[in-house]
């Protein structure tokens, strides 16, 4: 008995021994692992910045810009004659004894046109940026791993999507900064072109307006429309592409120094936990996914654990940060926002509108009365309900997404807990 006790106690010892070997073998790997992601991601984010300054920020800045002039053309075109009318009543009551302000003019358009200009520019960006980034983002960052240094580390077939998990944790972060960027920084430059481009033009096309159209209020009107719309044009898509250009570059840096390194390291540890393929003709020689060794987590393969908690993650985030949101966004909170927006707006549209009417002599046109109105709210309503959107929205944000996505994965943990298996099994 003493020696089958003996013999016992030595097989728990030995596998007791084999069981510290596993775990030191795997440590070893887990680090080598490690040091290969780290390694490689320190050349691969040095690549990257150089590309998204030589090629992302230039391209970008031109396709934004050419949205944004496009913008720029609809709203000279739809808003520029009844700014013009109100503009000049107000100059011509200001100036007293029969005198006409010409610098109010300037200044009244600069004031009231430019934030028009402002809040469609600001739209068109914010829905192109997001195109026009996946676009140039996509291509810059394979070429950046395809290229130079990394591409030595990188298997053949590796580059595309790599660059594509990357752009994936990157993208929201540039589209969201190039957004705000262009919100706060282009007014002020739409402000002072306008005001620069009547300064230059309004005397002269007032002359050939008033030569043209004889003593027809609406012919002069369009007249000096006409005359000034191209150069409003033209100056402000002059002072957009260079201030665009200036935020695009400066968002993309942040967002690099905030999010590459976490991006880029998330990206290739994904891969390498993903065991995607061995050595053999595919894979560049001392590749990170080569060597003939197939990488797991855990117990498993990635692949599982990642549909178990998309899918987990989802459900939670649409029902946690869902009902924040309507909670934020109820019926009565946004009628209560329109209410306001219309006792601050409707009187002043309507007395600019009469004014309008009765200096031009027309009578009471109730569809010139009636669409000088609808263009004076439209923006504001919009833009005071949309901002008040997306403050509820962050806030949502802000104080349920975190938790949505832990509880999400802390369910997912205890139900592998339970079971003692299954993509969960040996993470901890």
């Amino acid at each position: 008995m003493p020696q089958l006790q003996h013999e016992t106690e030595e097989i728990q010892r030995l596998n007791q021994a084999i069981d510290a070997a596993s775990r030191a073998m795997q440590g070893g790997q887990q680090q080598g692992g490690e040091a290969q992601i780290e390694q490689i991601g320190d050349v691969a984010r040095q690549r990257i910045k150089e590309v998204l300054r030589e090629r992302v920020a230039d391209g970008l800045r031109d396709r934004l810009a050419d949205a944004a002039r496009e913008r720029v053309r609809e709203v000279v075109k739809q808003r520029l004659g009844r700014e013009l009318r109100a503009a000049l009543v107000d100059a011509k009551s200001s100036g007293g004894g029969g005198g006409f302000d010409f610098e109010r003019v300037a200044n009244r358009l600069s004031e009231r046109f430019s934030e028009a200009v402002h809040e469609r520019v600001a739209d068109a960006v914010r829905e192109r940026v997001g195109e026009a980034l996946k676009e140039r983002l996509q291509s810059a960052l394979r070429d950046a791993l395809s290229e130079g240094p990394v591409a030595e580390r990188i298997g053949w077939d590796e580059e595309e999507q790599v660059a594509t998990r990357i752009r994936e944790r990157l993208e929201p972060v540039i589209r969201e900064k190039i957004a705000t960027a262009a919100r706060e920084r282009l007014r002020e430059v739409i402000r002072e072109r306008v005001r620069q481009a009547l300064r230059e033009r309004l005397r002269d096309a007032m002359q050939e307006a008033i030569a043209q159209s004889g003593n027809d209020p609406e012919s002069f009107v369009n007249t000096l429309r006409d005359r000034l719309g191209e150069h409003i044009e033209e100056r402000i898509a002059e002072g957009l592409k260079e201030k665009l250009r200036e935020g695009i570059s400066e968002s993309l840096e942040q967002a690099t120094r905030e999010r590459l390194r976490e991006a880029v390291r998330g990206a290739l540890a994904e891969r390498l936990a993903s065991g995607k393929a061995g050595g053999g003709q595919q894979m560049r020689q001392g590749g990170l996914f080569g060597g003939g060794q197939m990488a797991r987590f855990g117990n498993g393969s990635v692949g599982p654990m990642v549909e178990q908690l998309h899918g987990r993650i989802a459900e939670e985030v649409r029902n946690r940060v869902g009902e924040a949101i309507r909670e934020r966004l109820s019926e009565q909170i946004l009628k209560q926002r329109l209410e306001d927006v219309l006792h601050e707006r409707l009187g002043a549209a309507l007395r600019t509108a009469l004014a309008e009417q009765m200096a031009l002599g027309t009578g009471f046109d109730q569809d010139a009365i009636a669409e000088s109105v609808r263009v004076r709210i439209a923006d504001a309503i919009r833009n005071d309900i949309g901002e008040s959107v997306r403050e509820r929205v962050r806030e949502a944000l802000r104080d349920r997404l975190g938790e949505a996505i832990r509880n999400a994965v802390s369910q997912g943990a205890s139900g592998a807990e339970t079971t003692g298996g299954g993509p969960f099994a040996g993470v901890h």
